[in-house]
């Protein structure tokens, strides 16, 4: 399909001194520019009538590079895109942005402590990037304001914080989690930190509960001289019988009523 010319894009001008030079995806420096939709994907428009911008957006060279097979018309969609494929090649370091504070890595070797300091900044930047909302611009003698994306906020048990990061880091610390597992579990619900928390704690304490199980089971078994699968099976038909006696108690219960007897 053949381009058509740039006499039907306007340029976009940014309203604000601040906003000039800007990338109006990410707020990098631009040194391109991007035509929306792109040239190429012009006569599609023309002839659909499909929604499309006409625009020529200043942009940085690396939102250029990502937007190369981008055919989307409208700039607001070509900033989504763009967010996905910054999400997406700066994964690993927004991982480490999330997951490491200044406290730990001052604890960390020289090298490694280089190497995650790096993967932090590397992460702000993405992260910066991310977040960025774009800017008032005016086209052919029209005002846009950017779409003001609503801040997100985390809730921890009553503690409020305005990133993910921040809360991730809080909860993990105050409630003595690993942070790679606290994420884990947030993500099988939903983000809910409160959830999460309570949650994880109910899984560790049947663990607890599980394993003290198989030692005192294992222990009485031996004790008394009983196969260690018959006193597992009492154990758990007791405490089912007696919700209100502890494994001890039910335990004595299974020697006076089952064992002494014999």
């Amino acid at each position: 399909m053949e381009e058509v010319g740039i006499e039907i894009y306007s340029q976009i001008h940014p309203v604000h001194v601040r906003d000039v030079g800007k990338c109006y995806y990410c707020g990098c420096e631009c040194i391109e520019s991007d035509y929306v939709p792109p040239r190429r994907a012009a006569p599609f428009y023309l002839n659909t009538g499909s929604s499309c911008s006409f625009a020529i957006v200043p942009v940085c060279k690396e939102c250029h590079e990502f937007l190369e097979p981008c055919r989307e018309g409208l700039i607001e969609e070509r900033k989504v895109y763009v967010n996905k494929k910054i999400e997406r090649k700066y994964r690993k370091a927004l991982n480490i942005y999330e997951k490491w504070s200044d406290d730990e890595v001052s604890d960390l070797s020289r090298d490694l402590a280089k190497s995650v300091k790096a993967g932090i900044s590397l992460g702000e930047e993405a992260h910066e990037r991310l977040v960025y909302p774009g800017y008032e611009y005016e086209i052919d003698g029209t005002v846009f304001h950017a779409r003001r994306r609503k801040v997100k906020t985390f809730t921890v048990f009553g503690e409020v914080f305005d990133n993910f990061r921040n809360a991730l880091q809080y909860a993990s610390r105050s409630y003595r989690i690993n942070i790679n597992t606290l994420k884990d579990w947030l993500i099988d619900h939903g983000g809910d930190f409160d959830r999460t928390i309570t949650a994880f704690h109910e899984h560790q304490e049947q663990e607890r509960l599980r394993k003290k199980f198989e030692k005192v089971c294992k222990e009485f078994a031996s004790k008394h001289r009983q196969h260690p699968s018959f006193i597992k099976g009492a154990l758990g038909a007791y405490m089912e019988a007696n919700p209100l006696l502890s494994m001890e108690e039910c335990l004595e219960l299974i020697y006076e009523e089952r064992i002494k007897m014999k």
